[in-house]
C-alpha cells in the first residue's frame, strides 16, 4: 500500500508541471501513430519475441541526429516503421496510446532524460501491419531495448477521478446538428489546408490515384479516414467518429476555452463529416475577439451535440525505470 501512495503523491505533483509538457510534446507526436501502415494487414504478424508477443523482425535504436525531424514516423513500406526523432517519453505516448491524440492519458515518473533525449528508431516486420499492431511491435521494442518498467495505475480506487467533459447527443430523438452528415466514403480531391491535423488513416494507392481503403475490423475507432483538424476560423471532421470530435475539442484552441479535456459519451459508431465554424484564438490563452456564441453553444448548435460536466478516468502510465537503450 505505501508504494502505491507513493504513485498516487508522484502523479499529484507532477501532473501540471512534467506531465503538462509531455502532454503538448505528444500532441505533435500523434500524428506519428496513424502513418505507419499503407493498409490492413489481411493475416496478422506473427509472434517473433520469446514471449509470444509480436514484435520487429529487425530493429535499430540510436541517438536522433541533431537536425532530424522531430516527432514524426516516416515510413516508406507498410512493414516498416521509421521514427528520426523521439525522447522516450513520446514514443511511449506512441506505443501505449490509441493511436490518436492521447488526450486522456498521462505519463509520469522515470529520469529526467526521457523528457530531453531524443533517439531514432527502425523497425522491420515480417509482413503488412496495422498501425495497432506496429504500436504492439514498438512496445516491444521499448522494453527489450530501453530495459522499460511501466505500470498502468488507471483503474486502481486510490487514483481521482478527474473532472471532464462529456460530450453526447443534445436531442433527444437523436438528430444531429446541420453541420455533421454521415461520411459518404470519399475524401477531398483537393486537401484542404488544416493545422492539429489528427492521425489518419493512410490512403491506398491503386495504379497512379491514392483512395479510401475498404473498411476493416483493423481500423482504429481513433484514425479519421480523411484530414482532420483545426482550419482558419473553425474545424472540420472527416471520416471521423465522435472519438476523434472529442479528442480535437481537448486540443490547446478547443481546451484553453473549455477548460479541460472532453471524453466520448455519446455512444454513436458512425463515422462523420463535420464542420465547426468558430474564431478559435490564434494563442491558447487569448480570449476570442468576437461578441458571438461560446463554444460550448457553437457545438450545440451546429453539431446538435451538448458538452456536460462530468467525471472521467484517465489513463495514467507509470515509469518505473528504464535504461539508455542497449547495442542494436
Amino acid at each position: 500500500m505505501g508504494n502505491m501512495v507513493t504513485i498516487v503523491s508522484r502523479i499529484q505533483m507532477n501532473l501540471h508541471a512534467r506531465v503538462t509538457r509531455r502532454w503538448v510534446a505528444a500532441v505533435f507526436t500523434a500524428a506519428a501513430s496513424a502513418l505507419v501502415a499503407a493498409s490492413a494487414a489481411a493475416d496478422p504478424q506473427r509472434d517473433t519475441s520469446a514471449e509470444g508477443r509480436l514484435a520487429f523482425e529487425v530493429a535499430t535504436v540510436k541517438l536522433a541526429a541533431a537536425d532530424a525531424v522531430r516527432n514524426r514516423m516516416m515510413p516508406p513500406s507498410p512493414n516498416r516503421l521509421y521514427i528520426p526523432s523521439m525522447t522516450l517519453t513520446a514514443l511511449i505516448y506512441t506505443a501505449y496510446g490509441d493511436g490518436g491524440f492521447n488526450t486522456s492519458m498521462r505519463v509520469t515518473g522515470g529520469p529526467d532524460w526521457i523528457d530531453t533525449t531524443a533517439f531514432a528508431v527502425e523497425g522491420v516486420a515480417a509482413g503488412e501491419a496495422t498501425p495497432r499492431q506496429l504500436r504492439l511491435m514498438l512496445q516491444t521494442l521499448l522494453e527489450e531495448r530501453f530495459a522499460l518498467k511501466i505500470r498502468n495505475v488507471s483503474e486502481t480506487a486510490d487514483i481521482p477521478m478527474d473532472d471532464v467533459l462529456a460530450l453526447v447527443v443534445d436531442r433527444s430523438d437523436g438528430t444531429l446538428g446541420p453541420k455533421v452528415k454521415k461520411w459518404d466514403g470519399t475524401c477531398p480531391p483537393v486537401m484542404p489546408v488544416l493545422y492539429l491535423q489528427a492521425p489518419r488513416r493512410p490512403l491506398q494507392k491503386i495504379k497512379d490515384k491514392f483512395v479510401v481503403g475498404a473498411a476493416s475490423e483493423a481500423d482504429d475507432p481513433a484514425l479519421p479516414y480523411c484530414p482532420t483538424g483545426y482550419r482558419a476560423g473553425g474545424m472540420r471532421l472527416d471520416g471521423a467518429t465522435m472519438f476523434t470530435v472529442a479528442e480535437m475539442l481537448s486540443l490547446p484552441p478547443a481546451r484553453a476555452l473549455l477548460g479541460t479535456i472532453t471524453q466520448d459519451r455519446t455512444g454513436l459508431t458512425d463515422r462523420y463529416t463535420m464542420e465547426l465554424d468558430y474564431p478559435f484564438p490564434a494563442a491558447p490563452a487569448a480570449p476570442p475577439e468576437f461578441a458571438g456564441p461560446s463554444l460550448s453553444t457553437a457545438v450545440q448548435e451546429q453539431w446538435g451535440l451538448r458538452l456536460v460536466p462530468s467525471k472521467g478516468r484517465l489513463e495514467v502510465i507509470v515509469v518505473e525505470s528504464a535504461q539508455r537503450p542497449t547495442g542494436n
